[in-house]
């Protein structure tokens, strides 16, 4: 059983967390796929590793990650 726990406060009113958290994993997935980094079409959920692990990489240089537990 893994937990994965995430916390992150903003910077002001300008940048804040739910910016970070919803507007830079969009402008990252738009990035790899311009640059055909990631090949697919249509619409797909994160739960594929080519989706998840590059975004979720590119997160953590903006302050963004998560700690994972083993429960």
């Amino acid at each position: 059983n893994r937990v994965s726990t995430l916390v992150l406060k903003g910077e002001d009113a300008t940048r804040t967390a739910m910016a970070k958290t919803v507007g830079l994993p969009l402008a990252i997935m738009v990035r790899l796929i311009i640059q055909n980094e990631v090949f697919l079409t249509g619409v797909h959920i994160p739960v594929m590793t080519q989706i998840y692990e590059p975004v979720l990489k590119e997160l953590e240089l903006y302050g963004v990650n998560f700690m994972e537990e083993e429960g």
